[in-house]
């Protein structure tokens, strides 16, 4: 049907005389009176008693005309709505992060962008950066946040931030956070590291590679277990600030590495358009990763945008 017929319809209904509608809708009365009849004609029903007073409606009449309002207020709504769907994030999104950042930006941010956007299904996943990076490569998260240096071609990366790397040991190790210790020192204990190629693990043995050391490695594991093992005497873990506040690693004895630091990069693949609800959530994960920065809660330098 065409719309504009209805249009029509609804004000001869209103103001009941064809004359005073064709005149409003600078239309001629005997095109006017066509439109309404091709409308009955169309409806198969008369809509209007046509009298020498003008017009009234009929049963079928009556019933067309709520109808007609109902719809036609509907449509006025769609573009609206389009504009609305249009700015607002939706549909699936998968994001991933290191398991150890999960107290002081993971778990904030992932509540906030729920709250936020409540019509993005949100999947969140925490891993090692190389699990990180081969998800984001077989398309199985839009986003992750990983430890550089990252030299695929395939990825987009944004700087995220820079935190300084410690030294985590046993409470009696005398370690002393005010007192940093040297590569080279470091190099001389038994050390609990995660297994290759996990970014964290790359970046430490490319520092003991370039002072002419290698790592002396007691045990490779996930972070899980780590305090456990430095509770029992076994070695000394190296941890950024984050992965420790995250863990029951701040009641053991600890000490900054001198000049040795990680920077995380925010990553997706390259050459693939960010959803809306990827381009927010990467916002809201600068802006609180600045927050928890400037706020203290995060021993870091922001990087970002």
């Amino acid at each position: 049907m065409n719309l504009r017929k209805w249009e029509y319809f609804l004000r001869a209904a209103e103001l009941g005389n064809l004359s005073r509608v064709a005149e409003k809708l600078d239309i001629s009365q005997p095109a006017l009176s066509r439109q309404i009849t091709a409308l009955e004609q169309e409806v198969g029903a008369p809509l209007f008693n046509r009298t020498g007073r003008g017009l009234t409606l009929t049963p079928a009449g009556e019933v067309f005309r709520a109808r007609a309002e109902a719809i036609l207020e509907e449509i006025s709504r769609v573009p609206q709505e389009v504009v609305h769907a249009a700015n607002t994030p939706s549909g699936r999104l998968a994001f991933g992060a290191p398991p150890f950042m999960g107290r002081v930006l993971t778990g904030e941010l992932v509540a906030n962008y729920v709250e936020a956007y409540p019509h993005v299904r949100l999947r969140v996943r925490g891993a090692h950066s190389f699990q990180l990076r081969e998800a984001i490569f077989f398309r199985d998260i839009d986003i992750g946040i990983l430890a550089a240096p990252l030299t695929e071609p395939d990825l987009h990366t944004e700087p995220l931030l820079q935190e300084q790397l410690y030294l985590v040991g046993p409470a009696d190790s005398r370690l002393s956070p005010d007192h940093p210790i040297s590569l080279g020192e470091v190099a001389d204990r038994p050390l609990i590291l995660t297994p290759r190629p996990d970014g964290l693990r790359t970046l430490i043995d490319t520092e003991f590679a370039r002072i002419g050391r290698r790592a002396r490695v007691a045990v490779e594991t996930e972070y899980a277990p780590m305090d456990d093992l430095i509770r029992r005497n076994v070695g000394f873990t190296i941890m950024p600030f984050c992965g420790m506040i995250n863990s029951p690693l701040t009641q053991f004895a600890w000490a900054p590495i001198d000049k040795l630091h990680v920077t995380w990069l925010i990553a997706s693949l390259q050459n693939t358009e960010r959803t809306l609800a990827a381009k927010r959530l990467t916002e809201m994960l600068l802006a609180s990763t600045e927050d928890n920065i400037r706020m203290g809660r995060w021993e870091a330098t922001y990087l970002g945008r």
